[in-house]
């Protein structure tokens, strides 16, 4: 049998911003010695379905694995990524009318049954993580009813098998580094690291609009500092990645683990860079200097909101005091530090917006003095199915019952719907001025931004 891994576009055309697929990568791994198989990441190429066409032509696999990892772009875009999978799979359907096409990735694990009804070429779907299931599918696909999570067509039904038990972290695969070659990847990146690493996987926080949980448990799953940094170093040895971005919901949490991971780092001394998501109220100067110590090129916060109350709302079990701080930390340090907060949140009113304005003035202050600000995000959250915001939204009557959220739909009221571009413009003013070794500009009217 030939099998070909496809990791569909999702990601703007001619941003530059290429990603590793360390996901499909490792489900390469696992692939079986005699099945034959090819890889092929379509945001690799200037002309992607050209080169789907050309590999698809020369190769004629048997099976077509479409990888799935992104909806949508998120930051308030109203594109969807749904129209690369759908293409994807007629292209392969048209060219392969045999084939046997099987979808799965992050993406549309959040949509499995409902994407298979959209996409009527896809055979097979499988939900959730794929390293233990794909390799028993592979093993003898005439079974497909003994595949946790796996999705099949049953005639005119769809038919959903039971989850399986996630896989323990320091059993994964390490990434086919053949199929998928790093070095694709390692030019032409201005902002974002290209190789991903993974230290854990679930999450126990529960934010009110995040569906982390569903996708890799509700329970934290950790990985050995030495298997984390074991690819890391085969990574640096192999292609000489100096950068890696952890893929962790939250790279500093639990406290034990993450400076167990620095000291690791430093023990190896791999002269390697690192970024990563912290979490404030779990950020201390200890645990700072050690990952500074270890590699840490820049910190990611993503407190989410800039008023108490946005906090409750989102349940993200911490004060803005903890922001705060966490920004004093990070400039007393000089280390870059990024901040992604949502606005427009549901219950806005003017006195929140005009919160939300003081607390984003005392971040820059804070940050000016040390010009670490690398960058301030601001987006408005979107909705997602099943997440517990969505559903208060539904139950307060406040969100259509029938809106669709397969497309990105973003809570954003149009009474408030300025206040972003109002938040960002007051932003790259301090960015600015903060560059050029001048005072912050403070002439700012809250009242003008609430309106």
């Amino acid at each position: 049998m030939k099998l070909l891994l496809v990791q569909v576009p999702t990601s703007h055309l001619g941003a530059g911003e290429k990603v590793y697929p360390l996901g499909l990568s490792r489900l390469s791994a696992r692939v079986p010695e005699k099945i034959e198989k090819q890889g092929l990441d379509m945001n690799l190429s200037p002309d992607p379905w050209a080169r789907l066409q050309e590999v698809i032509e020369d190769f004629t696999p048997h099976m077509v694995a479409l990888s799935f990892r992104n909806l949508d772009p998120l930051a308030g875009h109203q594109a969807s990524y749904l129209s690369s999978l759908k293409t994807a799979a007629r292209l392969v359907r048209a060219l392969v009318p045999r084939a046997v096409i099987l979808a799965g990735g992050p993406a549309f694990s959040l949509f499995g049954k409902r994407l298979m009804q959209e996409v009527t070429e896809i055979d097979l779907g499988l939900i959730g993580e794929g390293e233990s299931a794909f390799s028993l599918f592979l093993s003898d696909p005439s079974r497909p009813d003994r595949v946790p999570g796996l999705i099949r067509r049953d005639r005119e039904k769809l038919i959903l098998n039971p989850p399986g038990p996630g896989i323990s972290m320091d059993e994964i695969p390490k990434p086919d580094t053949k199929t998928f070659l790093p070095l694709d990847y390692m030019k032409g990146n201005a902002y974002v690291a290209a190789m991903g690493i993974e230290g854990k996987r679930g999450c126990d926080l529960h934010c009110a609009y995040c569906l982390y949980p569903f996708l890799g448990g509700t329970c934290l799953r950790l990985r050995s500092p030495g298997k984390i940094v074991d690819e890391m170093e085969m990574l640096k040895n192999k292609f000489k990645i100096n950068l890696f971005h952890f893929t962790d919901g939250v790279v500093n949490r639990p406290r034990d683990h993450f400076e167990a991971l620095c000291r690791e780092l430093i023990r190896r001394n791999l002269n390697i860079a690192w970024t990563g998501f912290f979490r404030e109220d779990s950020l201390g100067t200890r645990n700072l200097e050690l990952a500074m110590e270890s590699g840490l090129a820049a910190v990611y916060f993503s407190g989410d909101a800039l008023t108490a109350r946005g906090l409750k709302l989102l349940n993200k079990r911490m004060e803005i005091k903890d922001i705060l701080d966490a920004a004093r930390l990070t400039s007393d340090k000089g280390i870059l530090t990024m901040c992604h907060f949502l606005v427009n949140l549901p219950g806005e009113d003017g006195k929140s917006v005009e919160e939300a304005g003081q607390n984003l003035d005392r971040l820059l202050e804070i940050h000016a003095r040390a010009g670490n600000l690398g960058a301030v995000i601001f987006n408005h959250v979107r909705l997602y199915p099943g997440a517990p915001l969505t559903r208060r939204l539904l139950r307060n009557k406040n969100l259509d019952p029938d809106t669709d959220l397969l497309y990105p739909v973003f809570h954003n009221p149009v009474e408030f719907s300025h206040v972003l571009h109002e938040f960002e413009a007051r932003c790259h003013a301090a960015g600015v001025f903060s560059r050029l070794g001048l005072a912050p500009d403070n002439n700012i009217n809250d009242q003008e931004i609430i309106r």
